[in-house]
C-alpha cells in the first residue's frame, strides 16, 4: 500500500496561513490592534508586522488612530479597507424562481430580490435577466465584489464546468462558472451543490462538532451528503451521497425499477395527487396527511415507507452518528422524520438494532446560503494570501 505523502511545509505555506488567521481576526473583530492579532494567533509582533506592512501595501488593510477615549497615548489600529468588499450568493435550485443575496464581507445582509421564472422564456433568458438585477444592485452599494456563491441543485463537476441537468434541464451544456466569470469580471467564483452547502451548515453547527452526520434532503430533489470527522466524502466523481438516483423496486420484479426522486420527491407526490384527482397545493395535502385524511394518508403512506426504508439501509452503509432530514417545505421534512423516528423504534428489537440520532434541519435558506457567503470569503481571503 502506498504511503500517503505528507503536505511539505513552506515558508509560502506558514506566511499564507499567518496572513489568512489576521485577516479572519479583523473581519471577526471590524478593528484591532498588532499586539492583539499576535496574541490571538500565537505568533510574534514580528511576524505580525511582515504580514501587516504587505496587506497596507497591497491596499488590503488601513491603519488608523484609534477613537478611544482613555487618557494615555492610544494605539493605532487596523481596519479591513473600506472599498471592500461584498460578496453575491446566486440560488439556482429552484424550478420557480432564481434568488439572490448580497452581503458585505462582515456578513450583514445588503440586498435580497428574486426573480419569478417564466414559462414561456427560456432558463438562459431568465439568467440573464438575473444577471441584469444584480448588476443594477451592486450599483447601489459602494464596494467591490470579492466573489460569488452559486447554489446549484445536483453535483457540479469542476473540470467541464457542468452541473447535472436532472432537476432542471436547461443545465444542459450550460457552463456555469464561465458564464458567471464572464458577466462578471472576477476568478473567485464557487459553484455549490447545495445538498453539500446544507449539510455543511448543519455539521458545522454542532459544538463540539459530531463524528459523523448524513443529510438527507427531499424537496422537488432528492439528495443526500456525509461528512465524517469534518471531511465531506465527495466520492471519485464527486457522486457520493446523491441518493436520490438510487434504483428502487416498486413490486420486487427486477424488470420494473425506478429511481428513489422519482417516488419521494415533491414533484413525484405532486403527480400522485393529480392521478388521485386531489386538486390541492402540496402543502394542503400535508396538514390533510396530519389530519388522518384518508385519500392524504393513501398518498402518502407508501412515500413515507419508502423514504424510511432508504434512510434504515443508509445507516448500514454509512453508520453516522445523526441523520439530519431537510426540504423546502418544513412540513414534509417533520413528517418525514416522525415517520422515520418511528420505523426505528419498530426496529429496535432487532436481532442486531443500528441507532442514529435524527432530527430535523436547523436551518433554513437564508442559513445555507451564509454557508455558501463564508466559503466564498474563505476563498476570497486564500486568493489574497497566495497574490501578495
Amino acid at each position: 500500500m502506498a504511503v500517503e505523502k505528507k503536505p511539505v511545509l513552506t515558508v509560502k505555506n506558514i506566511r499564507n496561513v499567518n496572513m489568512g488567521n489576521i485577516l479572519q481576526s479583523i473581519i471577526r473583530s471590524k478593528s484591532t490592534t498588532r499586539s492583539i492579532l499576535a496574541k490571538e494567533n500565537h505568533i510574534s509582533l514580528m511576524t505580525v508586522k511582515h504580514v501587516v506592512d504587505d496587506l497596507i501595501a497591497a491596499g488590503i488593510l488601513v491603519e488608523k488612530e484609534s477613537a478611544n477615549s482613555d487618557v494615555g497615548r492610544n494605539p493605532k489600529v487596523l481596519e479591513i479597507a473600506e472599498n471592500y468588499g461584498n460578496i453575491v450568493c446566486v440560488n439556482l435550485t429552484s424550478e420557480d424562481e432564481i434568488s439572490f443575496l448580497i452581503y458585505d464581507i462582515y456578513e450583514r445582509l445588503l440586498r435580497e430580490r428574486s426573480i419569478p421564472l417564466e414559462s414561456e422564456r427560456t432558463y438562459r433568458e431568465s439568467l440573464s435577466d438575473v444577471f441584469q438585477a444584480i448588476r443594477e444592485e451592486l450599483e447601489t452599494i459602494s464596494t467591490a465584489t470579492t466573489g460569488m456563491a452559486v447554489f446549484v441543485p445536483s453535483a457540479y463537476d469542476e473540470e467541464v464546468d457542468l452541473v447535472n441537468y436532472d432537476l432542471i434541464p436547461d443545465f444542459k451544456e450550460l457552463h456555469i462558472r464561465e458564464l458567471f466569470e464572464k458577466e462578471f469580471g472576477i476568478n473567485n467564483i464557487l459553484i455549490l451543490h447545495d445538498v453539500f452547502a446544507a449539510a455543511r451548515s448543519e455539521y458545522d453547527s454542532l459544538n463540539p462538532e459530531m463524528e459523523s452526520q448524513f443529510y438527507f434532503y427531499c424537496g422537488y430533489g432528492v439528495g443526500g451528503y456525509f461528512i465524517h470527522k469534518d471531511e465531506a466524502v465527495a466520492g471519485e466523481e464527486n457522486m457520493a451521497g446523491e441518493v436520490g438516483k438510487m434504483l428502487i423496486t416498486m413490486d420486487g420484479n427486477e424488470n420494473r425499477f425506478t429511481t428513489l426522486e422519482e417516488v419521494v420527491s415533491i414533484s413525484a407526490v405532486k403527480r400522485k395527487m393529480k392521478e388521485a384527482g386531489m386538486n390541492l397545493h402540496f402543502s394542503e395535502m400535508l396538514k390533510l396527511y396530519q389530519e388522518n385524511d384518508a385519500q392524504a394518508v393513501q398518498i402518502l403512506t407508501p412515500v413515507l415507507n419508502t423514504v424510511s426504508k432508504v434512510l434504515y439501509n443508509l445507516l448500514w452503509v454509512y453508520n453516522p452518528t445523526r441523520i439530519v432530514v431537510d426540504s423546502c417545505k418544513s412540513d414534509y421534512c417533520r413528517i418525514i422524520t416522525e415517520h422515520f423516528k418511528a420505523f426505528m423504534e419498530e426496529m429496535k428489537n432487532d436481532a442486531i438494532p443500528i441507532h442514529v440520532q435524527a432530527r430535523n434541519a436547523k436551518y433554513d435558506e437564508y442559513h445555507m446560503m451564509r454557508g455558501c457567503f463564508y466559503m466564498t470569503r474563505n476563498a476570497w481571503i486564500d486568493e489574497i494570501a497566495d497574490s501578495i
